[in-house]
């Protein structure tokens, strides 16, 4: 307190061992969608339990840090250490990249890096409308795939041609396999103009459902589609 003047309160928040930065892949910017941080503890047995007494802190622009997990020192004995897991819950979006949450040691005294959370909007989230939809489904070996990543964008071949500059537009499956994948931009052009010139040229998109995101390499398949083929019934994407 100054004297003669008011009172001023001062907060500082010591980071912790993990800072998240949560990222709306449809709008772009932090989500303003309910967006849900639990930590969970790994408990001798190999299993996890919430841990309800570790506060979540999100910052004016976005970012999640756990201030309590911080230490003013180096931990001494590593039998204090404890491993804990941060996830991000909601109805609308989906952390794909991270589906068993982001894994770190507390307490932790150095200041950790960002990790960028891309999150995938689900078939609940509420999109503008007007908004060009994929409405589909993701099955592997008959079964449907939940938290796969479904990722869009214009064909690109020797056989057709872009019309604006490279773009991807990304969506996660429900539990139930489902997606709705946003298409806002416009697919390719056939190379080859259409056999009747007052055909318009057909727009082309290459859907990819990927069922293991987080992992280079994981199962994955593409189709092509015309804006036609989004505009009809449900597709059915299955992983072999």
């Amino acid at each position: 307190m100054t004297a003669g003047g008011p009172a001023v309160d001062t907060v500082r928040i010591a980071v912790g061992p993990v800072c998240l930065l949560p990222w709306d892949t449809f709008t772009g910017r932090a989500p303003v969608l309910p967006v849900t941080a639990l930590v969970e503890r790994r408990t001798r047995g190999g299993q996890w339990a919430a841990e309800d007494d570790v506060p979540v802190v999100t910052t004016p622009s976005g970012a999640i840090v756990l201030p309590s997990l911080a230490s003013a020192r180096p931990v001494p004995a590593p039998s204090a250490v404890q491993r804990l897991r941060i996830r991000l819950v909601s109805p609308y979006l989906l952390d794909a990249e991270h589906p068993a949450g982001v894994e770190f040691d507390a307490p932790a005294y150095a200041a950790p890096a960002v990790t960028r959370t891309r999150l995938y909007p689900l078939p609940a989230y509420p999109f503008p409308p007007g908004t060009r939809l994929l409405h589909g489904r993701v099955r592997r070996g008959g079964s449907p795939v939940a938290g796969a990543a479904v990722v869009g964008r214009a064909r690109a071949d020797a056989e057709h041609l872009p019309r604006v500059a490279a773009w991807t537009e990304v969506a996660a499956t429900a539990g139930d396999g489902v997606f709705r994948l946003p298409l806002r931009r416009v697919g390719s052009r056939p190379q080859q103009p259409p056999p009747d010139p007052a055909a318009p040229d057909a727009e082309w998109f290459t859907v990819t459902a990927l069922a293991e995101p987080g992992r280079a390499g994981g199962p994955e398949l593409s189709v092509q589609l015309t804006a036609q083929d989004i505009r009809g019934t449900e597709q059915l994407i299955e992983i072999p």
